[in-house]
């Protein structure tokens, strides 16, 4: 989505006036909120670009660009939090997606101008970012509301991702004003919740990430197929340091999808068209293994 926004040395266009004006002319609202942390500034030299996005879509939906890594320690459900809280979201309405590979505007600020993930560093280094891009973004919406409305911005209210104005009787979800929003201008400074009136930091919520992992949707690494792309298994040895004496590989060779069979200095491994081919032709191997060097405890 925000892929190409590494050129900036004849434009006079900043990367928020990019980002907004793309999002206007899609129907969407995205956000991309400029936080210096002063901390890591100095190590850093200039402070982070543009580094924590929301998408809203007019279809009401709220996403938010997660730049680590999710390994099992829900951080698909931990981040989206952190902007549904203080952009008064319904979390039925909170998604996610990974962010491309862009360190210039995904780094990790603990570690460095670099994109990664590790140490429990995902809320740590986020938290911030992630508050104030949802108390903008709230900002925002609640401008674009007052302009449609001809109302004071200071009557407006948000709960659970509807925009209202009691006095006049008009209210909205956030996907109808998510255009207009994206034309207001992007607040310098916001007013962060006082935490003892979080509604969602701290609570039990559903995971984002739950229904499509348990419904087979979900993609993994292992799923993706490339043309003429060959699955490897491999046989090691039974214990660590041992090695290949001599291997039989006629058996492997003759399963239906085996492509090829290769000693490697960890073992024999076994490519084919699919992993189930790969898995069988493993288990026809006939290896006998040196294991007079091979550890003995």
């Amino acid at each position: 989505m925000l892929t190409n926004l590494k050129s900036r040395s004849s434009s006079k266009l900043s990367r928020r006036t990019v980002l907004k004006g793309s999002a206007a002319l899609s129907g969407a609202f995205v956000l991309a909120t400029f936080v210096p942390v002063r901390a890591f500034a100095a190590n850093f030299g200039d402070p982070p670009t543009p580094n924590a996005f929301v998408k809203i879509g007019a279809d009401n939906t709220v996403t938010v660009m997660i730049k680590h890594l999710d390994k099992g320690q829900g951080v698909t459900t931990g981040l989206p939090t952190i902007v549904a809280e203080e952009l008064d979201a319904d979390w039925a309405q909170m998604r996610f997606a990974f962010a491309p590979s862009n360190p210039e505007l995904y780094n990790n600020i603990l570690f460095g101008p670099i994109q990664a993930t590790g140490g429990s560093s995902s809320i740590a280094n986020s938290y911030e970012q992630l508050r104030k891009a949802g108390a903008a973004a709230r900002a925002m919406l609640v401008a674009a509301a007052a302009d449609e409305w001809k109302v004071p911005a200071s009557e407006i209210i948000v709960d659970k991702g509807v925009i209202a104005h009691a006095a006049s009787g008009k209210s909205s979800p956030f996907g109808p004003l998510a255009a207009k929003a994206a034309s207001m201008p992007v607040p310098q400074q916001v007013t962060l919740k006082d935490p003892k009136d979080f509604k969602l930091i701290g609570k039990r919520l559903s995971r984002l990430d739950s229904l499509d992992k348990t419904s087979g949707k979900t993609i993994y690494s292992m799923d993706i197929k490339r043309p003429g792309q060959l699955t490897a298994v491999v046989a090691h040895p039974p214990r660590f340091g041992g090695k290949v004496k001599s291997v039989d590989d006629a058996g492997a060779r003759q399963v239906a999808g085996v492509v090829d069979v290769l000693q490697i200095p960890t073992g024999v491994a076994v490519l084919a068209k699919d992993t189930w081919s790969a898995m069988k032709g493993r288990e026809a191997l006939k290896i006998e293994w040196d294991l007079s060097g091979a550890e003995g405890r």
